[in-house]
């Protein structure tokens, strides 16, 4: 069980590594937002099944289980409303040419 806990924690320890440096590297607010919803959700969510599976069957199993939920829900409606909110004041990308949302 630790080969697998500790596959789960070196994959999600790549994950927030690789988010980090798309931030850095990305030019513009959506493609940032688009690596921080995708990477960090799979990084942080690989990290806390590596301690799920560490810690065993008891009660501190169920509230990793219940803060990987909250991620899973929460995630994507904050990245929709920062991009909403993005669009709705007219910040414009770097690298789409069209914009299908104003079609």
């Amino acid at each position: 069980m630790q080969i697998i806990a500790y596959v789960f924690l070196i994959t999600g320890i790549f994950f927030v590594l690789s988010t980090a440096v798309a931030m850095i590297r990305f030019p513009d607010l959506y493609t940032r937002l688009h690596a921080g919803s995708k990477c960090l959700m799979a990084g942080s969510i690989s990290v806390l099944m590596g301690c799920l599976v560490l810690e065993g069957i008891n009660l501190n199993s169920l509230k990793l289980i219940v803060i990987i939920i909250f991620l899973l829900v929460t995630n994507s409606v904050a990245i929709h409303v920062i991009a909403s909110f993005a669009n709705n004041h007219k910040i414009k990308s770097k690298t789409i040419t069209k914009n299908d949302i104003e079609d």
